[in-house]
């Protein structure tokens, strides 16, 4: 079921870009989050990530992002510290199993009510990961504005 009035809001976001090979996923969120924790901050969660290119070329071109406690982290290249991340105006799916082939369900799903309802895309594809060790459950995001005609 799709949710058309979603949004991301979190204060406190530290980011990193990357561009990688879509089965080096794991490794990528394994080490961003490792990477976090080495700052010596308090992570909040939830994890979310953009999707930020069609990976023809099976490269992903991505960006990770993780709220934290504090307000501020130490200087680092690579990292961005955003006080207040917001995306409005967002639809929405929530999947809770098989999340590599529900995936291309949910985008499908999504990029359909776009057309049908007159909407274009105007984000890039938010993954959202939320649960515990016990149930694990993922939102895809999609921001969108009315078609321009």
């Amino acid at each position: 079921m799709i949710n058309p009035n979603d949004s991301i809001r979190f204060t406190n976001v530290v980011s990193k870009k990357f561009r990688f090979h879509y089965h080096e996923m794991n490794a990528v969120m394994n080490g961003f989050l490792q990477e976090v924790a080495k700052f010596g901050v308090t992570m909040k969660g939830p994890f979310f990530y953009s999707i930020n290119n069609v990976p023809m070329d099976e490269m992903v071109n991505s960006e990770l992002f993780m709220p934290i406690r504090e307000d501020a982290i130490p200087d680092q290249n690579d990292f961005e510290f955003h006080s207040y991340f917001s995306m409005e105006d967002m639809a929405s799916v929530c999947l809770h199993k098989e999340f590599e082939k529900n995936t291309q369900v949910a985008y499908h799903m999504l990029l359909t009510y776009f057309e049908e309802a007159n909407l274009r895309q105007n984000t890039p594809i938010f993954h959202v990961v939320s649960g515990d060790e016990g149930f694990r459950y993922m939102f895809i995001k999609i921001g969108y504005a009315p078609e321009v005609s």
